[in-house]
């Protein structure tokens, strides 16, 4: 093959420092009578190698949903509220959610310093994060698997970068994408003490016949008692408030602890991780429950749990922290790959976007990493929240032992345009798991972030019976095997494609791989 001609490669080189898009007319821009320069790190050969190669990257962008400013950056179509503190509060926000806006908005008027999220074109260099910091900014984080910077600048610096030209910023070819670090909660719907005594933790065939309405709603005995199978060998990635591994429900599930959450321990201070992880992996105990004797259980009783903090005690954090966690998975699964692994995700921002960063990640997971990941629909009731707007999630709705869409169950089809959210529903009201403090005691919690361990368990349950499977493959015998609802209940956009069902997921014949499937497992 002969080289290129100098000619060529100097017409490339010229090209390259080109701009090839037109601002949106309907962007604000900026004062650009003045500029503004910076001591920042001179471009090496190697940028202008990568220029280069981000030309093509961009020919090739799928932008939907996002819009280009008139430096080249994508934001989101909300982002110049965000970054002059102008966003207004939605109706259904949480006490929580709304404190944490008026926090960020008065910080933005105040132009204090806060936290941002930058996706860059290439895998982040020590020269653009040098760069970062000479114009001001605080790098905090680096997740190298979607090309994400988190770092903590003032609204000003944020608003130069991504609305002026004037700005000389020789590294801005670099940045893709700039979001603001939004707030991430679990928000359960309703927390209730229940007449529970511990009776006895171990293991006996009664605990079929006697197992919560909960799990035979969903057939999980079923697959216990027929099949076997109870997630042994599995292990279920709960990203949360962390977990109480010394509750009787739990002791002998984990195998990994990772906390993410400044100024606290690893200990589930919160409640709402050790609920969660109890519901999908927890050990079975007979309890009186309401005066009836029964075994409270988790769907997959033998499974593995991993503890991943990414919120605090007060059941709040950011997408950073999101991020931090899953990449922490990540890693663990590359140190454990012959341990089937489904990540399970009782959390949710109301603030997101199809494209948020925390979707990315959780799409990087899936696609890449072959990882299935089950999240909450949310408790919005009008909106499915980010990440369970992620295409390639399983995102479940509640429903209650009556098989009715909870109430606060979010509804689709949710801002992805992409497909229909939820895919599937499970119990999610007043449900009976262990409580996080105590040795043995138990509480009950409703939301869509209880009926989402239950989908993770059954998750656990097909890994099981069948090894690794594409999470693509999992999804679908989710939904080919779930039992619809009746009425308005059935709708789509409200239970997905109905409630998902154990035992018939685990008897399901598996369809064999195609070569695309194959070479998808090759290739991320």
């Amino acid at each position: 093959m002969r080289p290129l001609p100098a000619i060529s490669i100097i017409f490339i080189a010229l090209f390259s420092t080109l701009s090839v898009a037109v601002a949106d007319s309907s962007l604000p821009e900026l004062n650009e009578t003045t500029q503004v320069k910076f001591d920042v790190p001179s471009l090496t050969l190697s940028d202008y190698v990568n220029k280069i190669l981000i030309k093509f990257k961009e020919w090739r962008f799928d932008s939907t949903g996002l819009t280009r400013t008139n430096t080249g950056i994508y934001v989101d179509e909300r982002f110049w509220n965000w970054v002059t503190g102008s966003i207004e509060a939605s109706a259904n926000l949480t006490d929580m959610a709304l404190e944490w806006l008026n926090t960020f908005k008065q910080k933005v008027q105040n132009d204090e310093p806060v936290q941002w999220i930058i996706i860059t074109w290439l895998k982040p260099n020590d020269r653009l994060k040098e760069a970062l910091e000479a114009v001001g900014a605080k790098v905090l984080y680096i997740d190298e698997g979607i090309n994400a910077i988190a770092i903590e600048a003032r609204p000003s610096l944020i608003k130069n970068l991504v609305y002026s030209k004037a700005f000389d910023f020789d590294y801005r070819f670099y940045i893709r994408e700039v979001w603001p670090n939004l707030y991430v909660a679990n928000s359960p719907a309703t927390v209730e003490n229940v007449n529970a005594a511990f009776l006895q933790g171990n293991i006996t065939p009664e605990q079929v016949a006697n197992a919560n309405w909960n799990i035979k709603l969903i057939k999980a005995d079923l697959a216990w008692s027929k099949k076997g199978i109870t997630g042994k060998g599995v292990t279920i990635a709960v990203v949360d408030t962390g977990v109480d591994c010394n509750h009787v429900m739990l002791q002998g599930a984990c195998v990994g602890v990772a906390n993410f959450v400044s100024n606290e321990p690893s200990d589930d201070l919160n409640g709402h991780g050790t609920h969660v992880a109890s519901i999908a992996a927890g050990r079975p105990v007979k309890a009186n429950v309401d005066g009836k004797i029964v075994y409270v259980s988790g769907v997959a009783p033998e499974a593995n749990v991993l503890a991943v903090k990414v919120l605090g005690k007060d059941g709040g954090g950011t997408m950073t922290q999101i991020l931090q966690g899953l990449d922490y998975i990540v890693e663990w699964h590359k140190k454990h790959p012959d341990e089937p692994l489904v990540v399970s995700m009782s959390l949710g921002s109301p603030f997101g976007s199809p494209r948020d960063p925390m979707v990315q990640k959780v799409e990087q997971l899936i696609r890449e990493e072959h990882i299935p990941v089950v999240i909450a629909a949310g408790n919005e009731f009008v909106v499915i929240d980010s990440p369970g707007i992620a295409t390639g999630a399983i995102t479940v709705a509640a429903v209650d032992r009556d098989m009715k869409v909870a109430e606060f169950s979010g509804k689709g089809p949710g801002l992805n345009i992409y497909d229909v959210k939820p895919d599937i529903s499970a119990p999610g009201v007043k449900i009976v798991a262990a409580r996080a403090g105590t040795p043995n005691q138990l509480i009950a919690m409703s939301g869509t972030s209880m009926a989402t361990p239950h989908v993770s368990g059954v998750v656990a349950l097909i890994l099981q019976e069948h090894g690794t499977l594409t999470p693509e493959t999992v999804k679908m015998i989710l939904q080919k095997t779930a039992y619809p609802l009746d009425g308005i209940n059935a709708l789509p956009t409200w239970s997905g494609a109905g409630i998902v069902d154990a035992y018939a997921a685990v008897t399901a014949q598996v369809p064999k791989d195609s070569i695309w499937d194959w070479l998808g497992r090759l290739m991320p």
